[in-house]
């Protein structure tokens, strides 16, 4: 049940995560060459990073949802 906790949270923290990129990519001027890095970093590393990070967080703080074999 942990593992399925982290990887439902994971991927549910892909929708945040994209806004908060689409917006830091309207920040850094919302350009359209797809080789800038003004558009691969906002739009590609901040959504994947937040989903990472969101399966991290889940992961650590579903102790209680772990399996402790005892044998």
């Amino acid at each position: 049940m942990r593992s399925l906790r982290a990887f439902i949270i994971g991927l549910l923290s892909f929708f945040p995560a994209t806004i908060l990129g689409y917006l830091l990519w309207l920040g850094m001027g919302g350009s359209e060459d797809n080789y800038s890095f003004a558009v691969w970093f906002p739009c590609n590393v901040v959504p994947f990073a937040g989903m990472i990070l969101g399966c991290v967080w889940a992961w650590k703080t579903g102790e209680e949802y772990g399996v402790d074999y005892q044998g």
